[in-house]
């Protein structure tokens, strides 16, 4: 087990207890609980993570080194997503693999959520976008799953 997916055990539950707080607006602006059943097995995950918004559709953005998102392969799955404290359900769609969709979506996170291209080796432009070129060497190793609000 990688030392990334240790950290990543032992905060989850310390980050999944500050939004559902009173506290939570010290990072709710830009961290959402997401609620997901897993592929194989029927149990419902929840995991927080660094989200954008632009009126009914949400974004989420990870590498492959993660697993989570695995979950949410094939056709849209059913999600909820805490946001603030309020619940919200939709449907996620999954961007796996470099493609024009994918890097509209990280270009639309990112610029939104500038703070977390350095997390995925994304540099930015003078506009705080993400230059072309690193976006296009980065974009293989990334995922990116929008949710239509219902």
């Amino acid at each position: 087990m990688s030392i990334e997916h240790l950290l990543y055990k032992a905060l989850n539950p310390v980050m999944t207890a500050l939004l559902r707080s009173p506290l939570h607006g010290i990072t709710s602006n830009n961290i959402a609980l997401l609620h997901f059943r897993g592929r194989k097995s029927g149990r419902e995950f929840v995991t927080p993570l660094s989200y954008t918004r632009e009126g009914n559709t949400v974004r989420f953005l990870s590498a492959h080194s993660t697993r989570w998102w695995m979950n949410l392969r094939g056709e849209p799955a059913l999600v909820s997503i805490e946001i603030a404290r309020e619940t919200f359900t939709g449907k996620a769609r999954l961007f796996d693999g470099d493609s024009e969709p994918l890097r509209e979506g990280v270009r639309r996170f990112l610029t939104a959520l500038p703070r977390d291209a350095k997390v995925y080796g994304i540099k930015l432009d003078e506009s705080r976008r993400p230059v072309v070129e690193s976006l296009a060497k980065a974009a293989p190793e990334l995922v990116l799953v929008e949710v239509e609000l219902a």
